[in-house]
């Protein structure tokens, strides 16, 4: 089969489109034909060796993906040859084909197509489960998106406003700014700009209800300025590149709370409220009450290219790989 292949730690520079062997299911796994595999930052963070889960080399990367089952390995029990589903592989989605724990998939619903699905993997998940049992987010509330143009930060305003939030995204650019405009943001403050602080507070005069960051590094700090008394900050992700580093008197002051959220840890503790996420996202998915906004449809032919622009970081909202 053709696979992306990963032999180094220099980013991109490491990959190939190449001819490998096909996977060959072991116990509890079944084998899928890759239809739709979603690009995600993160997946450059393993590709470049920087995540905190080293993956030896060569590896074919690639983590979210939706396609149908087409062998079944031992122990299995839960799908059969020519089932459709969709969920988390960590590593090997970037292929024709690949080996997936059972357990780590989930059955594709009816009017849920493969481009959506597979971002139902982990960048639809994290922004759902970080703003619902996270942020506990209700009408009305105003909820801050730190990285808002991003694969989970445009989830994450899409999801706010079905939730009838009021949406204050926040980005890097006037042009990642807009494009939130167009999936509904009702305001915008660059947080590279002088002022951030200031901007924000202006932005949602009463404080943020839920603060979502998906970048740390120096915006933390204002943005947990900016909540209100009571507010939530919920601890996604650093793509700004470093944690962040906050006086605590901050959350004393404001009687706000400071809640972390990671995928696995979220799914293998609480799996039960994991379960009732994933229905209700599901659900709304395949009922059209949003739609993904997938900026980049390429190929398997295209993928380092994919790759090397969501690693840039301009990439706006959602980028997948289509299989033929």
């Amino acid at each position: 089969m053709r696979a992306v292949l990963c032999t180094g730690t220099n980013s991109s520079e490491d990959l190939t489109v190449a001819e490998v062997a096909d996977p060959t299911p072991g116990a509890g796994q079944v084998i899928v034909a890759v239809r739709a595999a979603s690009v995600d930052f993160v997946d450059t963070l393993i590709i470049s060796g920087r995540y905190q889960v080293p993956v030896p080399r060569p590896f074919v990367p690639g983590n979210n993906l939706a396609g149908v089952v087409v062998e079944v390995g031992p122990d299995c029990t839960r799908f059969a040859v020519g089932d459709r589903v969709h969920g988390m592989a960590f590593v090997g989605a970037f292929a024709e084909k690949v080996a997936v724990a059972e357990r780590q998939l989930r059955p594709t619903p009816d009017g849920l197509d493969p481009a959506a699905a597979c971002l139902t993997g982990a960048p639809w998940r994290t922004a759902y489960d970080s703003i619902v049992s996270r942020g506990e987010l209700r009408p009305g509330e105003d909820l801050v998106v730190l990285g808002a143009s991003g694969a989970v930060g445009s989830a994450a305003v899409l999801i706010g406003k079905a939730l009838g939030a009021r949406v204050i995204a926040c980005a890097s650019t006037q042009e990642k700014l807009d494009f939130c405009g167009t999936l509904g943001a009702d305001a915008g403050v660059l947080y590279s700009a002088p002022g951030f602080k200031e901007a924000l507070k202006a932005a949602c005069p009463g404080g943020a209800d839920v603060v979502l960051d998906m970048v740390g590094g120096e915006y933390s700090e204002p943005a947990l300025r900016a909540t209100g008394y009571g507010g939530r900050f919920v601890v996604v992700g650093f793509a700004a590149g470093a944690p962040a580093r906050v006086p605590l008197n901050l959350p004393l002051l404001k009687g706000s709370r400071v809640i972390g959220y990671e995928i696995a840890d979220f799914e293998s503790r609480e799996p039960e409220e994991a379960a009732r996420n994933r229905d209700a996202l599901e659900t709304m998915l395949a009922a059209g009450t949003f739609i993904p906004p997938i900026t980049g449809r390429m190929s398997l032919d295209t993928a380092i290219e994919a790759i090397r622009l969501v690693g840039g970081r301009d990439k706006l909202g959602a980028t997948i790989l289509e299989m033929s």
